[in-house]
């Protein structure tokens, strides 16, 4: 086994390990947790999940685009880390000063601040999780950047299920096991990786920090619509329907949040390689090979996961029944977002990222209007299919932009695949007879329309020649 499929493979066990612990988690916290007061827990974390968004001003994705510029790796760390530092200080300051207000707020209860004080505390320690695992994740150190994420959703684990046992059944078990094992996990990888915090020579360099910025920012911006993207469809479910509802919508995107193995698999091991190989100048040929690889391995497990549909709902309580017809959609997330990700790289390539931000007012507009049309109606169902094809709207952009600054990845085949999980999700969100049936028909369609790449593979299998093979040789 050659040390680059070694690699992805050491990249996957992380979140493959890690959704078995989730896939723990919630059936859990679903059976003592009513859905009313799950919906509750969910509107702290999208709080959290909106914070995160404003707190790294794009310096993380700098910091990964300089990595193999710069050979002092602690010394750009350290620059990059600073300005996030001073956001989280400043946010936590201002959370700290009006907790009872946000209290009262998020909760309908202004005596609830310990939550909001656990959430300043994560602030930091986010910060430095993000960065300390980027550094890993750039090194490419696959196994160990897999366990300490994996180490992160034992700790919320067994936190849950500590306050389960203390006797708690309402929203706190949630919001106190997520927070509480988040920070120990955090400080672990703190702990892990102090040797980076060492200031020996260090010192501020403005120039390197205004190259990351300028690189950052707008990232940031576009970042910072998508987090508002991603949130939108919860709170217009909070205003226009009700926390039933809210609390069968953020359970369904728990368990499609289980195709984020895949995501955060590819994701973890493709960026390194992906700026390696135009480093190297590598052909485009390798790119759409992944590109399409990618399409066809995501369309073939989704259509797989719909035809065991029936068997999710088995490890959920009666009350959390409704939520294997919201969940399809809800996939195109980890879906699309991946497929995107082998698409959009003529974008950070070009170091042109302010088009990440046309891409997210395009995808949020589009989420927003159709959500409010669609949750009155169909309440989370609605909700579901704005996501959907809001997601379509973002991988359509960034390709499309992309493909502008560069010779970019062809997309004929890739949209005919979407079309297809587009009919499949939609049948199998309002329509119930005969689902197996399409989802069998749907998915021998996606394997023969894939069947020359499939042929293609096993054949550079039995040359001997792989696509890791020649990432680490230079092109003719």
């Amino acid at each position: 086994m050659n040390t680059t499929i070694k690699r992805f493979f050491y990249f996957t066990l992380g979140p493959i390990a890690g959704a078995l612990v989730s896939f723990i988690t919630i059936p859990l916290t679903t059976y003592f947790v009513s859905p009313e007061e799950y919906g509750k827990a969910s509107m702290f974390i999208l709080v959290q999940t909106l914070l995160t968004a404003y707190l790294y001003l794009g310096f993380d994705q700098a910091y990964a685009r300089e990595y193999h510029e710069q050979s002092d790796k602690r010394y750009l760390i350290q620059n990059a880390i600073f300005i996030p530092l001073l956001v989280a200080t400043g946010l936590s300051s201002l959370f700290l000063l009006f907790r009872a207000d946000f209290a009262d707020f998020i909760f309908y209860d202004a005596e609830a601040v310990v939550p909001i004080i656990l959430l300043c505390v994560s602030m930091f320690t986010l910060i430095f999780e993000r960065f300390f695992l980027l550094s890993i994740r750039m090194k490419e150190q696959a196994a160990l950047y897999s366990l300490l994420t994996f180490v992160i959703k034992v700790f919320i684990l067994v936190a849950t299920l500590a306050f389960i046992l203390s006797g708690k059944r309402d929203f706190s078990v949630i919001i106190y096991g997520t927070l509480i094992g988040q920070i120990v996990g955090d400080l672990l990888i703190i702990a892990f990786c102090a040797r980076l915090l060492s200031l020996k020579h260090f010192s501020l360099d403005r120039k390197l920090i205004k190259k990351l910025w300028v690189f950052g920012f707008p990232v940031f911006i576009a970042f910072s619509i998508e987090a508002i993207f991603n949130t939108s469809d919860r709170f217009i479910i909070g205003f226009f329907s009700n926390y039933a509802e809210l609390g069968l919508y953020t359970a369904a995107f728990k368990i499609a949040s289980l195709l984020k193995i895949m995501q955060s698999s590819f994701t973890s091991f493709w960026i390194p390689m992906a700026y390696r190989w135009q480093k190297e100048r590598k052909q485009m040929v390798y790119f759409q090979f992944v590109a399409d690889g990618v399409t066809a391995l995501f369309a073939c497990v989704f259509l797989l996961i719909l035809l065991c549909k029936n068997a999710v709902s088995l490890v959920f309580t009666t009350a959390y029944a409704d939520m294997i017809y919201i969940f399809p959609f809800l996939c195109f997330v980890p879906i699309l977002y991946t497929i995107s990700e082998t698409t959009t790289l003529g974008i950070v390539f070009s170091r042109k990222t302010y088009l990440n931000i046309y891409v997210s007012i395009g995808a949020v507009l589009t989420n927003i209007i159709l959500a409010v049309s669609l949750v009155p109606t169909f309440g989370a169902k609605g909700a579901a299919l704005s996501i959907g094809i809001s997601y379509f709207i973002y991988y359509f952009l960034r390709t499309i932009l992309s493909n502008k600054q560069w010779e970019g990845i062809r997309m004929t085949k890739q949209l005919i695949t979407i079309g297809i999980l587009f009919m499949a999700g939609f049948y199998n969100t309002f329509l119930v007879s005969y689902s197996w049936l399409v989802n069998s028909l749907l998915l021998l369609t996606v394997i023969i329309l894939y069947l020359p790449l499939i042929k293609k593979t096993v054949s550079l299998r039995k040359e001997g020649i792989s696509l890791a093979i020649h990432s680490n040789q230079k092109d003719h």
